[in-house]
């Protein structure tokens, strides 16, 4: 009859443990690393990548508003400038006015003194030329 042996034999279990590993020196350069590797580098270009993109959202809503606060203080800028300048030219422009008003004033002053002259010398003249108008009139009614 046959019996069944229970006993280990180490022979047996030795080339069983170095199958063993064997293989699971195999299976770990393999698969084990390069499956580890890739899994590594997929989680880093993922999760890397999201803080990554949250960091240069986060630096493009503070440009953003650097940019906002920078565009509001030229606009208030610009404003200032516009309305000191406009300041300005309304002054200039009162001061030219009231030079040019003044200096027409002076013209039409002298410009009518030299008329009421010229009209006292025509009057002064009228009755001189009446007198030889008449002389002429006179001489050709009545002829000599």
């Amino acid at each position: 009859m046959s019996s069944l042996n229970l006993s280990p034999n180490p022979t047996i279990m030795a080339i069983t443990a170095g199958i063993f590993v064997a293989n699971l020196i195999a299976v770990k350069k393999l698969f084990l690393e390069p499956y580890l590797k890739v899994r590594d580098q997929r989680i880093k270009a993922t999760f890397g990548n999201q803080a990554a993109a949250e960091q240069l959202e986060l630096e493009n809503t503070r440009s953003t508003e650097n940019i906002r606060n920078r565009i509001a203080q030229a606009s208030l800028e610009a404003r200032n400038f516009r309305e000191s300048t406009l300041v300005t030219a309304k002054q200039k422009r009162d001061e030219l006015l009231a030079a040019a008003s003044k200096e027409a004033t002076e013209v039409v002053t002298a410009l009518r003194g030299n008329l009421v002259k010229e009209l006292a010398e025509q009057r002064q003249a009228v009755p001189a030329i009446v007198q030889q108008l008449s002389r002429q009139f006179v001489d050709r009614l009545i002829p000599r």
